[in-house]
C-alpha cells in the first residue's frame, strides 16, 4: 500500500510593512509588503488574499492550510472575487509558495528562505513546562513546544531555515540526543512547516528569501 502524500502547504512571504495612502485626502491606498529589498504596493484584494495565507482564527490543530483553505476563506472574506488569476499572480511572483513537508522540495524551499523572529521568547511555566510561549513582557501571544521555539529563536541568526535545522540537529546529536525527531534535520523542518501558520498568522514570524 502507498504512503499518502502530504498536502502541500500555501504559506505567505513577505513582511506586512502597513497601510499606504499616497495622496492627501484619497481615499486610494495599498497595502506594503515588503519581499527581500523589494516592497509591494498591494490593493485591498491582492492583499486579503496574501493575508488569509497566514490562515484564520479558526485553523484546528493539526490542519493543514492549503491553497483550498484560501479559496475556501476568501469566499467568506471576499465574496464575489475571482480569486483564481490573483492566487496564480501571487504565486507567481513569490508573494505565496506551496511547499509540500516530508519532501525534497521542503527542503529546497528551505534553503532558499529564512525565518525572520518577531515579538519576546518567554520561556515555559511550573504549571506547563511542556509549553513555550512567545509574545511580550507578561502577555504571551502563542505556546509552542520546544523543539518549535528553539527553531524559532534561532531564526534570528538570520540564517536558512535548513541551515537552522542542520544546526539544531548537530547540537543535540553533540549533546547525546538519540530522538529522530530532534537529531535528523528533515523530521525537524516538518515539524516547523507543520506549526508554522499559527506562528504566522499572530505575526510572531514572516518568511522571506534567503539574501
Amino acid at each position: 500500500m502507498s504512503t499518502p502524500t502530504p498536502e502541500a502547504l500555501l504559506l505567505p512571504l513577505g513582511q506586512y510593512f502597513g497601510t499606504f495612502y499616497p495622496k492627501v485626502g484619497d481615499s486610494e491606498r495599498y497595502q506594503r509588503v515588503r519581499l527581500g529589498p523589494d516592497v509591494w504596493d498591494l490593493d485591498d484584494q491582492r492583499f486579503a488574499l496574501w493575508a488569509l495565507a497566514h490562515s484564520t482564527a479558526d485553523l484546528q490543530d493539526e490542519e493543514p492550510w492549503s491553497l483550498a483553505s484560501v479559496r475556501q476563506a476568501a469566499a467568506v472574506h471576499v465574496p464575489g472575487v475571482d480569486v483564481e488569476p490573483l492566487l496564480d499572480g501571487l504565486l507567481t511572483e513569490g508573494l505565496l509558495a506551496e511547499v509540500t513537508p516530508d519532501t525534497s522540495a521542503a527542503a529546497d524551499f528551505a534553503q532558499r528562505h529564512r525565518l525572520g523572529s518577531r515579538m519576546v521568547g518567554l520561556g515555559n511555566s511550573a504549571d506547563e513546562p511542556w509549553l513555550w510561549s512567545i509574545g511580550f513582557f507578561e502577555r504571551p501571544i502563542v505556546k509552542v513546544t520546544h523543539t518549535v521555539y528553539n527553531l524559532w529563536e534561532s531564526g534570528r541568526s538570520g540564517e536558512s531555515l535548513w541551515d537552522v535545522c542542520e544546526s539544531l540537529a548537530a547540537d543535540e546529536r553533540d549533546s547525546g540526543g538519540t530522538e529522530p525527531e530532534l537529531t535528523e534535520p528533515e523530521l525537524l523542518l516538518t515539524a516547523l512547516l507543520r506549526a508554522l501558520h499559527p506562528l504566522l498568522l499572530a505575526s510572531v514570524v514572516y518568511l522571506e528569501p534567503q539574501s
